[in-house]
């Protein structure tokens, strides 16, 4: 069973689905979007010896609950997405950070940086340097 992309109120918000290209990660690891984002790699995905697959879900849930002793947040997204500010009006509030960047030199100029990625600016939580 796939885990639950958490963070989302209802499917309209939930992001498009991800495609990954793992090469070396048998796409067990964080760093694979389909296994990050909680869902099984597709037949579209251009992965390289893919474990994350209904074949393969010992292995699967083995990786996800070592990653989970480590870190118990890992699955959950790094920015939530904007709630919608009162009842009747369709305005959005600023989506926000659960966690910050750590980027050190990039300045959050580079598409690694979650606050670049999501089109927002470094919030309190951030701990980036220079």
């Amino acid at each position: 069973m796939p885990l639950a992309v958490v963070g989302y109120d209802d499917e309209a918000a939930r992001p498009a689905p991800k495609q990954c290209n793992c090469k070396r990660s048998n796409c067990l690891k964080l760093y694979c979007e389909c296994f990050a984002a909680g869902i099984y790699c597709r037949s579209d995905c251009n992965c390289v010896s893919c474990f994350n697959n209904i074949s393969y879900e010992n292995l699967r849930m083995e990786a996800v609950e070592a990653i989970l002793d480590r870190n118990a947040m890992a699955f959950r997204p790094k920015i939530l997405p904007g709630a919608k500010a009162g009842s009747g009006t369709a305005a959005m509030v600023a989506a926000r950070h659960n966690r910050g960047c750590q980027c050190k030199k990039s300045f959050c100029l580079k598409k690694y940086c979650e606050c670049f990625q999501a089109g927002i600016v470094c919030s309190t939580r951030c701990k980036c340097k220079e």
